[in-house]
Order: structure tokens, then sequence, then C-alpha cells
């Protein structure tokens, strides 16, 4: 399975806000709410429809049994209530009642319901399909530029991109040596010797993904945004994101 950088940010996006919603799901007070308010309701369905038709997409371009196998490997790897226990099983961990109310307060603003409305429009089928066929290059004044900069080194983005690609390629060289029964193996070292490589392929269009996904947002509330993200609570609310999406994609 082979995804462009990309396809590999788009799918990061995607990751990452369905992971939000499985930290809405852990208890019934805050996070039942913060669920409710972010919206991540949406982002979930987004994603299993992205999962779905890359599946179809792959039925085009793979040999029956391959593509089967794949299929197989694939739903099992990404079955959903499996991956909401094992984010869980890390968000509990990780995240305290306290980080959830101040995540809460946050998106019950009108900047958190901008941010939402922003990135529910993002993860959309209609606006994946749109940003697979090429984001235009985004025209910003310095300003908004450092903003997009200062963003993209706060957002988790990068390195759950990584973990994705990662995560899609062993999905690949399982299937493969599943399908080869045991004749050829592909070893696991082939797949995690690429991180380097792969974070520097990713990290040119990271700010232009980011750019196109908060471009309705003013400098102003884009500044909100880069606040939050700073903040005590939101760096502790990233970080145990990036440790369920990891636990989440990895069984």
């Amino acid at each position: 399975m082979r995804l462009t950088a990309l396809h590999t940010l788009i799918l990061t996006l995607l990751t990452t806000l369905l992971l939000h919603s499985f930290a809405a799901q852990a208890a019934p007070g805050s996070t039942a709410a913060l669920y409710q308010a972010s919206g991540m309701n949406q982002h979930q369905e987004h994603f299993q429809f992205a999962l779905k038709a890359a599946q179809q997409r792959y039925a085009k371009q793979l040999p029956a049994s391959i593509y089967e196998t794949l299929v197989t490997q694939s739903n099992l790897r990404f079955a959903p209530k499996k991956m909401h226990d094992r984010a869980l099983a890390r968000l509990a961990l990780t995240l305290q009642d306290e980080d959830q109310r101040q995540a809460l307060a946050f998106y019950d603003s009108p900047l958190g319901r901008k941010v939402v409305g922003a990135e529910t429009r993002a993860t959309s089928p209609a606006a994946i399909v749109a940003m697979q066929r090429g984001l235009p290059e985004p025209e910003l004044t310095p300003e908004r530029r450092a903003q997009i900069e200062r963003l993209s080194e706060l957002l988790p983005a990068l390195d759950i991109g990584v973990e994705v690609s990662l995560s899609l390629a062993s999905l690949a060289a399982a299937s493969a040596n599943s399908f080869l029964g045991g004749l050829m193996q592909i070893p696991e070292s082939v797949v995690t010797g690429r991180r380097g490589d792969l974070r520097n392929q990713m990290q040119p269009n990271l700010p232009a993904t980011l750019a196109h996904v908060y471009r309705d947002l003013s400098d102003d509330e884009l500044a909100g945004l880069i606040k939050w993200s700073e903040s005590e609570h939101g760096k502790l609310f990233y970080a145990a994101v990036e440790l369920a999406v990891r636990d989440a994609l990895n069984p």
C-alpha cells in the first residue's frame, strides 16, 4: 500500500481527529460534553468513509488474492472498536480531568466552535477528494506564514504522520508476508528504518496543508488557536493524543 506524502498528511489529520473522539467517550462527564462540543462524531464518520474509499481504490490496482488479504488485514488492524480500546487505555493513563475541562472550555468558546467548523469541513468526503487532487499554493502574508509555521511546530501532525505511514507500510508488509505463506518474509526493519526519510518527505507539505485547513480563521483567531496549543493543558492534550495514536495504530 503506497501513499503520497499529501495522502499521509490527510490521514494524519483524520486519525488525530478520530482519536480526539475516542477521548471524549472515555467518561460520562466532561468528556461526553467535549465530544459533543468538538463535533468529533462527524470526524469519526469521515475517517471510516476514507478508509472504505481507500480499500475500494486498491481493488482496481491489485490482484484479487492480494487485495483480499490486504482488506482482511486492514479490517482487523483498524477495526474501530479495537482502535477505540487501545486509544482509551493510553489516554486514561495520560489525561487528567482538568485537561479535559480546559479543552471543553476552549471548544465551547466562539473560537473553538469556528476551529471545529474548519476541521469538520476539512475531513468531509468532498474536501478529502479535493485535497487529493492537489492543494492551491497559499498566498500568505509574512505574519500569517509565521503563524502557520508556529502551528506546524506545536501540533503533533508530523510525528503522527510518520506513525500513520509506518503503520500502513507495516500492514502492507504483513499482508505480503501472509500472502507468501512464509516462502519469503519482509523484515520489519525495512519498514521502521524509513522513519527519518518519511519525516523529511512530509515536512515541506505540512504548512500548506494547515494553511488550507484553517484558511477561514483570521490572524487573530489563528493566534488564539496557537495560544491554546502553547498552553500547558494544550501541550498535555496533544502529547496524550500522539501516544494514543501510536497505540491505536499498532496492536
